[in-house]
């Protein structure tokens, strides 16, 4: 953003607190005893390196039952942490999304497949019903929980400046996000009035998820070709460059 001439405003709306090792462990154990997994889905860069930290130092110990799943990564960021973790070959969708990951395996025949999604307890159940649908077995890890931070001063200091109309434009980076902002909002206003105050902004939307949880939120943000932060940035900072030439900042 700063290359681009724009000021950064980073708003903390999500926490991610990891689940114990032992119940991720337990967990996992279950899942390869029950035999081969076929796919194994990584979500999140995070999850990908908290799923390797965690599972590492256990190798030795851990069911040889998993067999050599094949690897799917939602985005190039995702697969860029498997490869940090000697992970090589992962497949990445054309569409950066549980849409995306649907899409790609619907060119197999799923029925009876084993698929394990590894990902946080903010996704839906979207991409899971897909795939069982399909006649696929899913099974879900849960790497880390999404909560509300504990301290919500930076989400404060947000609203204060749109109160001041100091945002040019806004970025939403998951649906979590979006919901856990609306909600410490709320707290002071009523949903209504951080609508209002957002009307007067650019609203962008990460990916397909997050705009429809933003749409249920009452905000319809523009989405990326692309499901990249950096075309959700540079396609916000055209929109309002083309309307005003000197952009204060964005959130």
């Amino acid at each position: 953003m700063r290359k681009l001439g724009w000021t950064p405003f980073i708003v903390h709306a999500v926490e991610l607190k990891p689940l114990s090792r032992s119940s991720i462990l337990k967990e996992f154990s279950r899942i390869t005893g029950e035999g081969p997994i076929d796919w194994l889905v990584f979500m999140s860069s995070t999850s990908v390196d908290a799923f390797f930290d965690i599972l590492r130092p256990h190798s030795d110990n851990l069911p040889s039952a998993a067999g050599h799943p094949r690897i799917i990564a939602v985005g190039p960021m995702t697969r860029e942490a498997l490869i940090r973790h000697g992970v090589q070959g992962a497949v990445v969708p054309e569409e950066y999304s549980s849409g995306g990951i649907v899409n790609y395996l619907s060119k197999f025949e799923l029925k009876g497949q084993r698929i394990v999604l590894v990902r946080s307890s903010a996704a839906d159940n979207h991409l899971s019903m897909s795939l069982t649908s399909r006649g696929a077995v899913v099974e879900t890890i849960t790497i880390y929980r999404s909560t509300i931070p504990a301290k919500v001063e930076s989400v404060l200091d947000f609203l204060t400046g749109l109160e001041k109309e100091q945002f040019r434009a806004v970025l939403f980076t998951s649906a979590a996000s979006a919901s856990n902002l609306f909600s410490i909002a709320e707290r002071e206003n009523p949903r209504s009035h951080l609508i209002r105050l957002m009307s007067s902004t650019l609203v962008g939307a990460i990916g397909p998820a997050t705009a429809e949880r933003l749409r249920e939120l009452g905000i319809d943000p523009s989405v990326p070709r692309r499901y990249l932060i950096e075309d959700a940035i540079e396609e916000l900072v055209k929109k309002a460059e083309d309307a005003r030439e000197s952009p204060p900042a964005l959130s």
